[in-house]
């Protein structure tokens, strides 16, 4: 499916969240949905588990509060939108967004998408939170598979901006506009998948990355640490502000500024890439250099500016 973002926005307005799984990710959607104003039913199997998430939901809200993002006052009144229960028809039957983030595991998957679709409304999106499994597969439990959608978030939820957007074979393009404004809406940044694939994009890139990392390690080249610290202190600085392409063009921008040939899509995809555009080379280093500055004085790897400097 290819996704064009349209101007408007179709279908019923979201006003009620339902969270079906509340471990570690489902607690940490919950805390972002609760934060941006909505009410959250949370729903898991005993009652062991909603007492947990909610421990860790008040823990959240109160470190957002420390944090400055929120205020005290609003920690307590998001955390007072959390509304428990281990029914899931009670948690819902009234829903417009409900996401599931249950066990990485199809039939269980399955079981569960097959309950929501029999208690939601008719207009409500069913989201996964899977970081791997495919929708086509999972939206076959449902009677309306086209309300289905993988949105899969970069833990934790409520800080991560990135949701990855995967749609089945029998996904709406409505189902795909409205979960994509609705993302937008809570500051998240969605990107949508041209095809279903398992793994989607980031773990993907992520477990080639941890493929050679083991490899390095167990061939003796270096530590666990080092590793770690040639990633964090070195392109991992880097990808917070921009990906693998943009490095590939401060690196060796002659393939683009010289029309040298570049694989299959690549040299289209540089072509369409929005930062780029009306911008020369030297526009776009300031860019960067401007914010790798930000960056490292943030990780304390540059002193702070003059004027951050207290009067002495």
């Amino acid at each position: 499916m290819t996704f064009k973002e349209p101007n408007q926005v179709i279908g019923k307005e979201i006003k009620k969240i339902a969270c079906i799984g509340v471990g570690v990710i489902g607690h940490s959607w919950a805390t972002l949905f609760s934060m941006k104003g909505y009410t959250v039913h949370i729903q898991d199997i005993n009652d062991e588990a909603i007492q947990r998430s909610l421990h860790w939901i008040k823990t959240a809200l109160d470190l957002c509060a420390e944090k400055g993002l929120i205020d005290e006052r609003d920690a307590k009144t998001a955390f007072n939108r959390v509304k428990p229960t281990t029914d899931m028809s009670e948690a819902v039957s009234e829903a417009d967004y409900i996401v599931e983030s249950v066990l990485e595991d199809y039939d269980v998957k399955k079981k569960v998408f097959r309950e929501i679709d029999a208690a939601a409304s008719e207009e409500a999106i069913i989201a996964s939170s899977s970081s791997f499994l495919l929708m086509t597969e999972i939206q076959k439990a449902t009677k309306r598979p086209e309300r289905c959608i993988e949105a899969h978030p970069y833990n934790p939820p409520h800080l991560i901006p990135l949701v990855e957007l995967v749609p089945g074979e029998a996904t709406s393009k409505t189902t795909v506009t409205r979960t994509f404004h609705f993302m937008k809406s809570l500051g998240k940044i969605p990107i949508v998948t041209k095809k279903e694939v398992y793994g989607y994009i980031a773990n993907r890139l992520q477990r080639g990355l941890t493929r050679e990392a083991n490899d390095i390690v167990n061939s003796g080249v270096a530590s666990v640490e080092d590793v770690d610290k040639a990633l964090s202190v070195g392109p991992g600085i880097r990808w917070a502000i921009y990906g693998s392409y943009l490095v590939n063009y401060f690196n060796t921008p002659s393939h683009l500024t010289q029309g040298r040939k570049l694989p299959g899509m690549v040299k289209e995809g540089y072509e369409e890439y929005s930062l780029l555009k009306g911008k020369s080379f030297n526009d776009m280093v300031r860019w960067r250099d401007s914010m790798l500055i930000d960056v490292l004085r943030v990780l304390k790897h540059l002193p702070k500016s003059s004027a951050e400097e207290p009067l002495s």
